[in-house]
C-alpha cells in the first residue's frame, strides 16, 4: 500500500486555509481603503460624530444628512433618476 505523509497534507491544508483567510480580509481592507480614498477625493471626509449611511441608503434616525437636499426640493424627474441609480447600485451589490 501507499504511505501518506500526513504532515505534508496537514501543512498544505493549513496553507490553503490561511491563504483564503488572508484573501477574504484583504478584500475587505481593500474595499475600506477605496471608500476612504473616494471620500477624500470628493472632499467630504466623515467628521467625528457623523454617521455614515447604512448599506441600503437609509440613515440612522436623528442624524442630519448634510449632502442631500430636502426631498421636497428635488424634482420628480431627478428623484426618478436617483431611484434608478440606487436600484442599479443595489443590483450590483446583490451580484457580488
Amino acid at each position: 500500500m501507499t504511505d501518506f505523509d500526513y504532515f505534508k497534507i496537514v501543512k498544505w491544508v493549513l496553507i490553503v486555509l490561511l491563504a483564503g483567510f488572508i484573501g477574504q480580509f484583504g478584500k475587505s481592507l481593500a474595499k475600506h481603503l477605496m471608500e476612504k480614498a473616494r471620500l477624500k477625493r470628493k472632499g467630504s471626509s466623515p467628521k467625528v460624530g457623523e454617521t455614515a449611511p447604512i448599506a441600503d441608503g437609509r440613515r440612522i434616525e436623528g442624524t442630519p444628512d448634510m449632502h442631500e437636499p430636502h426631498p421636497a426640493a428635488i424634482s420628480p424627474e431627478e428623484q426618478a433618476k436617483q431611484d434608478r441609480k440606487l436600484a442599479k447600485t443595489l443590483g450590483k451589490q446583490a451580484n457580488l
